[in-house]
């Protein structure tokens, strides 16, 4: 089935089309405000409006509730000793870590001082770096077994799993629930 020239003109963002009219009203400087990247928004008259974007860095120092920070500080207090207790002993306790255990553990203790931080100052940041250390911990659940720290799965994996799935749900639901503004 081939399009005729007049039907093609009427598609959204071809020339002549219908986003083009919109955009003819509005200088291509308008679009960049202060160097970010912009992106555009729909007014409620039908139009298109420019919306400059919050630099990265920006968004994770905006504020948070107390209410999101005591729930992720209560997240962490509860599911991390809980994952904490049911693990088992190693298999072999006098066992090296492989290089990337203790890295993988580095950064989580580094993401743990960012989330303690960021909830303490009441920022997205400690959201994020929840996220990250969430994130970080079901890997190291995940790579327990590769490691050789344990060489058999029970429950308490499935337990050590549901927790880190736990923080990392809070985590990400407290960033969506406080969204930056735009």
């Amino acid at each position: 089935m081939a399009m005729t020239e007049d039907r093609l003109e009427k598609l959204p963002g071809s020339r002549g089309g219908l986003l083009d009219q919109h955009d003819a009203a509005i200088p291509v400087d308008a679009w960049v405000a202060a160097g970010a990247p912009a992106s555009r928004v729909a007014a409620g008259d039908g139009s298109w409006r420019p919306v400059a974007r919050k630099p990265f860095g920006a968004c994770l120092l905006e504020p948070i509730t107390g209410r999101w920070a005591a729930i992720g500080a209560v997240a962490w207090l509860v599911l991390l000793p809980i994952g904490m207790a049911v693990e088992p002993v190693p298999d072999n306790p006098n066992a090296v870590d492989p290089w990337f255990v203790s890295a993988l553990a580095t950064v989580l203790v580094g993401a743990l001082a960012g989330t303690v931080g960021g909830f303490w100052a009441r920022r997205r940041l400690g959201l994020a770096a929840s996220l990250l250390a969430s994130s970080l911990l079901m890997v190291s659940t995940v790579m327990c077994p590769v490691s050789g720290h344990h060489t058999h799965l029970g429950a308490w994996w499935v337990v050590q799993l549901g927790c880190g799935l736990g923080l990392v749900t809070t985590s990400v639901l407290g960033l969506r629930r406080v969204a930056p503004r735009v």
